[in-house]
């Protein structure tokens, strides 16, 4: 029998291994799913693979058989060693290409682990329902004596439901009372002449103060009702009771502080990227070499590809700005400004000035040119007020500080923007003059010379990014192929594609579609992927860490239900005296704390949902100057809140199988004897 099992373990183990490998590999050449998409698919059917491998080994072993599928597990991780020495995976360190020895060893033992852990999982989930004996999969008999014990009735529920809905209503009443006084202070500071309360105002304040004079009232009351009572009279609740609702609220804590922490993760992640995507495209076309002149043939190939929303031509080089006496480093950009548009949010970054201006350079006004109202109303505050006050108002006050040049040679000058930070350093605004020099300069007797052209400020851009604002400077790309001397010459395409997290996929599509080498594909994700890989890792740290405290609340469950088992000794063994199999008593206990587990998982999430839209809504005020966002920016992902309702379930599942496993086995004829 043992022999049997260990060698179907091991055959349904490389089985699953072997659907993972084939899965990723399909959805890689068959799909546009990201490569986290891929691999939590295809590792989430291995997954299910092996819990469907331990239901079925409970059956064929009629029991868990730890020990068979231990061995399996450890042969399964010695064969995924030599088949991963064979396929040679990328390695996680950047200075190998394949992994090390190490490497594979640590994936050999992370398969061995997982694959024992999850069929004694799904063993359990067999002896449930009665692999040993006599299947049975209903839950009804046991369902009621579980309710009867956690003394789950209506009046149970009704006081449940009440106490999870103080802390979101707290928070909303919280949260419009804020809202309410921040409207107030700006009222007063327009207009002084006292605060004045509106009715809504007046009647959610009395609405508060009723409540809690009720709720104060009825407590002093039922500390003199049980004030009045004899120690003899006054009714004990069972510490089981308490245990319950002790366990209940450490699942909710532990819920609430993951899925608020998550969602403030999520939104800084969703913040930089709306940021880092609305000044960058979704991908970059290039060629291996410096010759790209059939950009133009190119372009309506590019196009043509399917899941491709734009394209459009761009030239990249360093290059350094001066005005006055400032001088500053730059990325130099060469855009076209008729398709720009299409593949990033340049011509709705422009807060004065306009982009088209680049390419018309004779349509910058003489005149001083006011930041745009929109751009204004965005960006109010006392550091805009002094950004205006270096740039726009030192223009109108000191002209005489402008260079004294030819009215129609400034006229004919090329356009250039820049963002907004790079213009508080330089002290230049629309219609300003600077000067660009490029180290790529050209070769004389002496040695190489520098290159140097004036251009007038066309439009600031403001793009949210500190970064971007301060480095990035943009030209038409006419003016960039002469001033580096490129001929018909561009650097790549810039692509956008219709959905951004299948960038990868459709840029390999894009390649394909171009006949491949010499042409390859750069993805927003692989441009950034130092800043992402470690958001991403940081959330996951989080994520692990605050799953702890969902890990010490499944421990109460654990005790909880320990005690109920010593408590109710007598009612088991009478239960398995009358007939009660093993498998049924096992069930008890096991919806007994999955019904602890989905309750606190409940609570915790509505108040999850609640933080979350209260920081929304109302916004938890940050530094721009240290954060570059006004508000702690929220991102509420239902597939996140899904999760980790999941893992709540999965451990408070987990934390029933010792005390559950331990009633089973209890013998009637002990039980009773201690009677």
């Amino acid at each position: 029998m043992k022999f049997r099992v260990t060698a179907v373990a091991l055959v349904l183990f490389v089985l699953a291994a072997g659907l993972q490998y084939a899965l990723a590999t399909w959805l890689g050449a068959a799909t546009t799913l990201s490569r986290d998409a891929e691999t939590l698919l295809s590792f989430g059917a291995e997954a299910v693979c092996f819990l469907i491998a331990g239901f079925l080994l409970s059956f064929i072993g009629r029991g868990y058989r730890p020990l068979s599928t231990a061995i399996a597990s450890i042969l399964f991780g010695i064969v995924t060693f030599f088949v991963l020495r064979a396929l040679k995976p990328p390695s996680f360190s950047y200075d190998r290409f394949f992994a090390s020895t190490g490497e594979l060893a640590v994936w050999a033992m992370c398969a061995a682990a997982a694959s024992w852990l999850l069929a004694m999982w799904g063993a359990s989930l067999g002896m449930l329902i009665g692999a040993s004996g006599h299947v049975d999969a209903r839950f009804r008999y046991e369902w009621g004596i579980a309710r009867t014990h956690l003394r789950l009735n209506p009046r149970t529920a009704a006081v449940l439901l009440f106490f999870a809905s103080i802390p979101p209503a707290a928070l909303w009443w919280a949260g419009q009372i804020a809202h309410d006084w921040d409207q107030m202070r700006r009222a007063e500071a327009m207009a002084p002449g006292g605060i004045h309360l509106t009715l809504r105002q007046v009647l959610m304040i009395a609405f508060a103060v009723a409540l809690a004079l009720a709720a104060v009232a009825r407590i002093v009351r039922a500390r003199a009702e049980l004030a009045r009572l004899h120690p003899g009279q006054r009714r004990k609740r069972p510490a089981t009771v308490v245990m319950t609702g002790i366990s209940i609220a450490g699942v909710a804590v532990g819920v609430w502080a993951l899925t608020v922490v998550l969602s403030v993760m999520s939104g800084f992640e969703a913040d930089l990227k709306r940021k880092i995507l609305g000044t960058n495209s979704h991908a970059l076309l290039l060629k291996y070499s410096n010759d790209f002149s059939e950009w133009k043939s190119v372009l309506p190939k590019v196009t043509a590809v399917p899941g491709v929303a734009g394209v459009s031509p761009f030239i990249l080089n360093e290059v350094i700005l001066s005005h006055g006496q400032t001088v500053t480093g730059a990325e130099l950009k060469g855009v076209d400004p008729a398709t720009a548009g299409s593949v990033s949010e340049l011509p709705r970054q422009v807060i004065a000035g306009e982009l088209g201006w680049i390419a018309n350079p004779q349509q910058i006004p003489a005149s001083v040119v006011e930041p745009n109202a929109g751009a204004s109303k965005q960006l109010e505050g006392p550091d805009y007020e002094q950004y205006l006050e270096d740039t726009l108002k030192r223009r109108q006050l000191h002209p005489e500080e402008q260079p004294k040049m030819d009215p129609e040679a400034v006229k004919n000058l090329p356009g250039i923007c820049i963002g907004k930070e790079m213009s508080h350093q330089l002290r230049a605004w629309v219609g300003d003059v600077v000067n660009v020099l490029t180290p790529l300069g050209e070769m004389t007797p002496t040695g190489p010379v520098p290159r140097s052209r004036p251009f007038r400020v066309a439009c600031i851009l403001y793009s949210g990014m500190y970064e971007y604002d301060s480095k990035f400077v943009y030209i038409g790309i006419p003016e960039a192929q002469k001033f580096f001397k490129m001929g018909d010459n561009v650097v790549g395409l810039e692509l956008k594609f219709h959905d951004v997290d299948a960038a990868r996929a459709l840029g390999r599509r894009v390649v394909a579609a171009l006949g491949g080498f010499p042409y390859r594909t750069k993805d927003w994700a692989e441009l950034n992927r130092n800043l992402f890989s470690a958001l991403k890792l940081e959330k996951l740290a989080m994520a692990i860490i605050l799953t702890f405290i969902v890990l010490v609340a499944c421990f109460n469950i654990l005790s909880t239900l320990i005690m109920l088992v010593l408590e109710k000794t007598k009612e088991i063994s009478i239960l398995k005296s009358m007939g009660a199999r093993d498998a049924s008593v096992m069930k008890i206990f096991v919806v007994e704390g999955l019904t602890i587990g989905a309750i606190g998982t409940a609570m915790g999430l509505l108040l999850g949902l609640a933080s979350c839209s209260f920081i929304e809504q109302f916004g938890l005020q940050l530094d721009p100057d240290v954060y570059y966002i006004s508000n702690l920016p929220v991102n509420v992902d239902g597939a996140q809140f899904v999760a980790v309702a999941a893992i709540s379930l999965a451990l408070s599942y987990l934390a029933t199988l010792y005390p559950a496993t331990k009633a089973s086995r209890l013998s009637p004829v002990d039980g009773l004897r201690e009677e």
